[in-house]
């Protein structure tokens, strides 16, 4: 079994070839388009774009889109609870800035919202991601994994992206910013979902038991 990737970021391609390794996890080709992230629910979101990528493949490279290949997609974000789980969905774009500011323009209209809230159950809040798998029959697998933690109160660190300086996983003191990118990889959000969809993969007779990360 092999996985593309279907997202145009390279920090999410890095992670998941690390989450899936030994299986092979390939960038999706550059003309491919992908469908906006307009549904309110990381899994749709998530479903949206590796089924776009499935039929992007089956259209203009059948060659690629291979019995053994499947579309991987995920939808991930950041809830706080006390925001209403807000920025959800519209993490990304959570500041109304594309390009390369948007992450901090994000974090900083993040830590304005959270200016009233003190202490770590107050401002408590977990990563979110979602995945799905989408096989050449266009079968859909799903899973999802939260990472729970707080949001500190100053950007630290200067690793990782998006939300990572200001979040806070539960039973550290560190910002995922300031963790080592390997123990990030083996705890994060999208570890826990890529791992619980090989699993269910595995449930499914489709992935070989001995074949796990």
């Amino acid at each position: 079994m092999r996985f593309m990737l279907a997202t145009g970021n390279r920090h999410k391609v890095g992670e998941f070839q690390k989450i899936l390794a030994p299986l092979d996890a390939l960038p999706m080709p550059a003309w491919v388009e992908l469908p906006p992230e307009d549904v309110e629910s990381f899994v749709d979101n998530a479903r949206g774009k590796a089924l776009g990528l499935a039929r992007a493949l089956a259209a203009g490279a059948p060659a690629v889109a291979s019995r053994d290949l499947f579309c991987l997609a995920d939808d991930s974000g950041l809830e706080v609870e006390a925001l209403g789980w807000a920025p959800g969905v519209t993490s990304a774009r959570y500041a109304g800035v594309d390009g390369p500011g948007a992450d901090a323009a994000n974090v900083a209209r993040l830590l304005r919202e959270m200016a009233g809230f003190a202490g770590p159950l107050a401002r408590r809040a977990r990563f979110v991601c979602a995945v799905v798998a989408v096989a050449p029959d266009l079968t859909e697998y799903a899973a999802t994994g939260h990472w729970w933690g707080a949001i500190a109160t100053a950007p630290r660190g200067e690793g990782g992206f998006g939300y990572d300086p200001v979040f806070v996983p539960e039973g550290s003191d560190l910002t995922v910013a300031e963790w080592p990118q390997a123990d990030k990889d083996q705890a994060s959000h999208r570890a826990l979902a890529g791992r619980s969809l090989l699993d269910r993969l595995r449930r499914e007779g489709l992935l070989d038991g001995d074949q796990r990360p």
